[in-house]
């Protein structure tokens, strides 16, 4: 691929309720959500930040766009790296996340746990042990 093209790949959460999810997400992660597009009062696109990574939030609709709860779970987990886990998954829960896996330090150099927000979607969120 030449040089001059960036390759960005952005995640997009389906979620079962547009707005408590961005509420959810801004809490968890202090983040401002941004993009938000709806149509009929259904959240369509929005979209929260990540340090340099975007992820994208739709509410589900019924058809294509269908949440891990609609699904009965999902089977993708997705990875946080953050500098202070342990603040991290203290707000995730307080915004009304629950502990999957409880944060620890792991024998592969992490301090990490697994966390599952309200909308059916798995957070892997740690730091590397220094």
């Amino acid at each position: 691929m030449p040089s001059d093209q960036t390759i960005i790949l952005a995640p997009r959460l389906i979620v079962s309720n547009g707005d408590e999810a961005l509420d959810f997400y801004g809490r968890a992660f202090e983040t401002e959500p941004y993009d938000q597009m709806y149509v009929d009062g259904t959240l369509v696109n929005a979209h929260v930040r990540f340090g340099e990574t975007e992820l994208g939030v739709t509410q589900e609709d019924g058809g294509m766009n269908r949440s891990p709860t609609a699904l009965g779970g999902s089977p993708v987990a997705i990875s946080l790296t953050v500098p202070d886990v342990d603040a991290t998954a203290a707000r995730f829960v307080e915004a009304g996340g629950e502990v999957i896996i409880p944060v620890e330090d792991r024998p592969y150099g992490r301090r990490d746990g697994r966390l599952a927000d309200p909308f059916g979607h798995i957070w892997i969120v740690g730091q590397p042990l220094t």
